[in-house]
């Protein structure tokens, strides 16, 4: 890629809100559009339009709601991704209202994303219980002012508006395409719309939610790994790991073929909905095996990676994806517990790729949940780059705000503050809390 080609096809998100999702009752608000504040510019992309942060981090005690906003992205990207193989009366992927509320749980819960694909700044999103779709809008900004490509209110008299007459020509025939459960962003595309084309791209290939635990990252990344005809990922595997000093020489990959009982044995009971339901539909039924290669007093070994920690499976299992977005594809990547089984000097390490301009070239963006307080320094990472999830515990709802909203003096020591409880989000705990 050249400058101009990587300009031109950057995907980056704004902007992702929800409401009536799960613990979020009202709407909650994770923005990657960059304050003000001129600290650690290189965690910033500035086009000149808009400045977006390359990094977000998810602070909160447990059972305070993290999860939860990954699972709306997740419920959000999978239900646009595969909306057009809905079959009609399907339910829709995972949309849970609020639980705590008999009156929400009888509404739609709401997504919407503010993202660029292609130069071009779009607003998308849409309103749905468990069954159908309630509403739905795409707007693109391609001048100063949005234009409409289109509107959906299940309610209205007029379901579907197109406010521009070359719009309404493409997209009004398609309408009789679509369902009640399926989303019209997906519906139109696969009809061949050039009007979403792009809007629908981000989705399919520029954003996406991944668990952590390498089990559920093989099928995933197994591809990735049995084309590597140049061993680029190899390398790039082979460096992370020698970064975080873990004695691992090289790795044998292997695929073979399975039966579907095969491959639900292979998995462990408590991972094979996560496994199955990061697998594509359609996709054959493909066995992975990695070995990997330890060098002890010049004679070589091979373990599998299984009987590994499960800090080095799943440092081997993100790799291949950091890889793709820092030098393909500029992707989105939303991991939650992100820490898992990792020391913090790794986690810091791994956020620091993603703001290093000469290793993410595509400026990819990551935002996690974590655990690890060692982040939470100026030194490293912005104010606006930290969010913190806290649950009322009268309502069970939960709510999410930055750090930058308490502006924090640039040389407090804001892991302190947190873990005394200044920002909220952390657990009630009787007792002496250790600093």
């Amino acid at each position: 890629y050249g400058m101009e080609e990587m300009k031109k096809e950057k995907a980056m998100l704004l902007q992702f809100s929800i409401e009536n999702f799960r613990s979020y009752k009202d709407r909650a608000v994770l923005s990657m559009e960059a304050s003000v504040d001129k600290e650690l510019s290189n965690n910033v992309v500035d086009d000149g339009k808009n400045r977006t942060l390359k990094v977000a981090t998810v602070f909160g005690a447990n059972a305070s709601g993290k999860s939860n906003l990954f699972m709306a992205l997740t419920a959000a990207i999978r239900t646009i991704k595969f909306s057009h193989q809905t079959q009609v009366g399907q339910p829709l992927f995972n949309i849970v209202p609020f639980v705590f509320d008999k009156e929400m749980q009888g509404k739609p819960s709401k997504f919407e994303f503010v993202f660029i694909q292609n130069g071009i700044k779009y607003v998308y999103g849409f309103s749905a219980t468990r069954m159908e779709v309630v509403e739905e809008y795409l707007y693109a900004y391609k001048t100063a002012r949005p234009t409409t490509i289109f509107e959906r209110n299940e309610n209205n008299d007029v379901v579907y508006r197109f406010t521009m007459p070359a719009i309404k020509k493409e997209l009004e025939p398609l309408v009789a395409k679509n369902t009640k459960n399926k989303l019209f962003l997906a519906t139109a595309t696969e009809w061949n719309s050039k009007e979403t084309k792009e809007a629908f791209e981000f989705f399919s290939s520029r954003i996406n939610t991944y668990d952590s635990n390498f089990e559920t990252l093989i099928p995933q990344i197994g591809p990735m790994l049995d084309n590597d005809k140049d061993n680029s990922i190899r390398l790039f595997i082979k460096d992370i790991l020698k970064a975080a000093d873990i004695n691992i020489k090289d790795y044998q990959f292997e695929t073979k073929e399975q039966s579907i009982d095969e491959m639900i044995a292979a998995i462990p009971p408590q991972l094979r909905g996560l496994v199955l339901a990061g697998v594509n539909p359609g996709e054959k039924n493909i066995a992975y095996t990695v070995n990997t290669i330890h060098q002890v007093d010049g004679e070589l070994y091979l373990i599998n990676i299984a009987d590994e920690s499960e800090g080095t499976r799943n440092i081997f299992g993100i790799s291949p994806l950091f890889k793709r977005a820092f030098e393909k594809t500029g992707e989105v990547i939303c991991i939650d517990e992100f820490d898992k089984s990792l020391h913090p000097s790794l986690v810091q390490y791994l956020i620091n790729l993603f703001n290093d301009e000469s290793v993410n070239k595509c400026n990819a963006q990551l935002i996690i949940s974590t655990h690890t307080t060692s982040l939470l320094s100026q030194k490293y990472l912005r104010r606006d780059q930290f969010y913190f999830v806290d649950k009322q515990q009268e309502t069970g709802e939960s709510e999410l705000y930055s750090l930058d909203e308490f502006s924090p003096r640039k040389r407090e020591d804001i892991r302190k503050a947190y873990l005394l409880g200044r920002y909220g989000a952390v657990p009630n705990i009787k007792g002496e809390v250790v600093l």
